[in-house]
């Protein structure tokens, strides 16, 4: 069963919302278990919330990042434009009470600005002839003036600045002790009761992670054998909007992948044009094939479909592969991936390694930022109660 089949059956049974993880604590956090110490793979929304909670709760935790820095695939860019451009996860995809779970401290206001899409504005509809209609009702919000990585600046990083290690790329994880051992590129060995694992699928599909013992074979082929997107995103600053607030092609929503152009400057404060180029799976491919050419393939596309104005407008553009960009390699895993192999992605091994991120999910939604939080929010939750 693929997701979206899982979705509609949700949807008759009347189980609304998002993957399930625990809800934010009215109490401030409570400590755990004394002298408990984890070690948390990878500073990306899983790896960003789930130190949170931990720290929050008392426990002695590390944040070993490879990058240079924080944030993973909610990187941004602020000096392309007057406003933050998402090069990754760009919407939040569930109630604006997700950001709420995630700082996990009633006594904390959330100040984020998001917005919402107007029924009335126009999806555009390309297959040779444009055509437009309205948007309708739209579940996702856009940030406004700010971004994910924004979010998580204000209201996680403070409490986890001086637990985030960087440029620690671990290489092994050895969990057949008592403690677990993790070993960095440098020999480095760092040592806890736990791991949280929240390397994208890929990552672990390409064997960057010794395992000793090895994962389970379930777990190993479930890795090997899910659906994942590489992907790309590019922006393009134009000196008029000649373009409505979505545009789609009949191949924009297939089982081999998606790509859809957008208003990147919807909501914002700003006075800039900015058409944003999303692309993921087979979509994706002809757009990554063209890396030094990019931009004129992205502009004849255009220009076919409003009469050159493109071309007549452009000012500049950027863009982000994430199918090549060290240590992710990957967009998320397919929307059409099999919720089975989903769910057994995540699978704790034993009371030592967890698993947590887009693709580490009980199997109810996965590849989405709040996703991934609530996904490390389950984990945490678990890994405590085992102690």
């Amino acid at each position: 069963m693929l997701r979206r089949d899982l979705l509609k059956m949700v949807a008759l049974l009347g189980l609304g919302g998002s993957f399930v993880g625990c809800a934010a604590d009215d109490d401030g956090g409570e400590p755990a278990s004394d002298g408990l110490s984890v070690i948390v793979i990878g500073a990306g929304v899983a790896g960003m919330t789930a130190g949170h909670l931990l720290a929050r709760r008392g426990v002695d935790v590390r944040i070993l990042e490879a990058a240079p820095t924080h944030g993973g695939r909610i990187k941004h860019d602020t000096a392309f434009v007057d406003f933050p451009i998402p090069l990754g996860a760009e919407w939040l995809h569930a109630s604006p009470d997700e950001l709420a779970a995630i700082v996990d401290d009633s006594e904390v206001e959330v100040t984020t600005t998001l917005a919402d899409y107007d029924p009335t504005d126009l999806v555009g509809h390309f297959d040779g002839e444009l055509t437009f209609e309205e948007i309708g009702e739209w579940e996702d919000l856009k940030f406004v003036g700010s971004s994910w990585l924004d979010f998580f600046d204000e209201y996680v990083v403070p409490g986890i600045a001086d637990r985030m290690e960087f440029d620690t790329r671990i290489v092994s994880i050895d969990h057949s002790g008592d403690r677990v051992i993790a070993t960095d590129a440098e020999g480095t060995e760092h040592e806890a009761d736990a791991v949280i694992v929240t390397v994208p699928v890929l990552a672990l599909r390409r064997r960057d992670i010794e395992f000793v013992p090895d994962l389970p074979e379930p777990q190993r082929s479930a890795i090997d054998e899910v659906a994942v997107w590489g992907g790309l995103k590019m922006f393009v600053e134009f000196t008029e909007r000649f373009y409505p607030a979505y545009l789609e092609f009949p191949d924009s929503d297939t089982d081999d992948g998606q790509r859809a152009y957008y208003d990147a400057a919807y909501g914002q404060d700003s006075d800039t044009n900015v058409l944003g180029l999303f692309a993921v799976g087979a979509q994706a491919e002809r757009y990554q094939a063209e890396a030094d050419g990019l931009i004129d393939l992205v502009l004849a596309e255009l220009d076919e479909i409003f009469d050159g104005a493109a071309s007549r407008g452009y000012v500049q553009h950027i863009v982000q592969d994430w199918s090549a960009e060290p240590f992710v390699g990957q967009a998320y895993v397919a929307d059409t991936a099999d919720w089975r192999l989903v769910r057994e992605l995540g699978t704790p091994i034993g009371e030592r390694v967890y698993f947590a991120g887009e693709g580490y999910t009980d199997g109810s939604g996965w590849g989405a930022a709040h996703v991934a939080a609530a996904s490390a929010r389950s984990v945490v939750d678990e890994l405590l109660s085992d102690e």
